[in-house]
């Protein structure tokens, strides 16, 4: 959000002795542009609200800025001091703080959505697909509500991305094809023939793409979504 605010140096002769002060004029703007009120002042008042809003955003938890609770925000300064993706994260004391560590489900998912975010690649998170291919929520599904059962979604990509005439699927895998049991390898080919027959592409990585050839696939889903 921009915040209409404008700061504006005014040199303002003075009267008695013809020489020229510097004054401050500060400038706020009700959004639509209803309403714009100007205030005027000297080096020294201007110096003073600095100074009050350095106390304020320095004075403001956390757990306030992200409209989170003090547990959930002293998890995440654990994760800020001992997590090595935290600690040259330049997203840290955003939003993307609660994506990343308490929606995503692994390491891998997050090396890739720091990755995705610094390519200014649009992208949803753990977007849920029901049979039909439409986005559904997961909320208080489970296999045993009769009501709101999770047998109604088809899959839950790890991100989503839908530009222009593509609609891409994208998981990160923990293990490689081979590492898969019977069970898994099956389920996965069932549901990517799914999605690709309702127009989705699939696109999957293992550990090792996601730890080794991170840019390659940056490069690829660039492809997919430039067509």
């Amino acid at each position: 959000m921009k915040i209409p605010i404008d700061i504006e140096k005014l040199p303002i002769r003075i009267s008695e002795t013809g020489n020229f002060a510097v004054f401050y004029e500060i400038s706020l703007v009700e959004k639509g542009n209803y309403w714009k009120k100007t205030i005027k002042c000297n080096e020294k008042e201007l110096i003073k609200l600095r100074n009050k809003i350095n106390d304020l955003l320095e004075n403001t938890t956390l757990a306030e800025k992200l409209g989170i609770s003090n547990e959930d925000a002293l998890k995440i300064e654990e994760y800020y001091q001992n997590d090595n993706l935290c600690k040259t994260c330049k997203y840290k004391s955003t939003n993307d703080c609660i994506t990343c560590l308490f929606i995503l489900q692994s390491p891998l998912e997050r090396k890739l959505y720091l990755a995705l975010k610094e390519n200014y690649i649009r992208f949803q998170t753990q977007y849920a697909l029901n049979w039909k291919g439409e986005n559904i929520s997961i909320i208080g599904k489970s296999y045993h509500n009769p009501t709101n059962n999770f047998k109604e979604v088809l899959t839950v990509p790890d991100f989503y991305i839908e530009k222009k005439n593509e609609k891409i699927c994208i998981y990160t895998d923990g293990h490689t094809y081979h590492e898969r049991t019977e069970e898994q390898a099956q389920r996965d080919k069932r549901i990517d023939r799914k999605l690709q027959e309702l127009g989705f592409r699939v696109l999957r990585y293992t550990g090792k793409d996601v730890n080794e050839n991170l840019n390659n696939i940056i490069q690829e889903i660039k492809k997919w979504i430039s067509y």
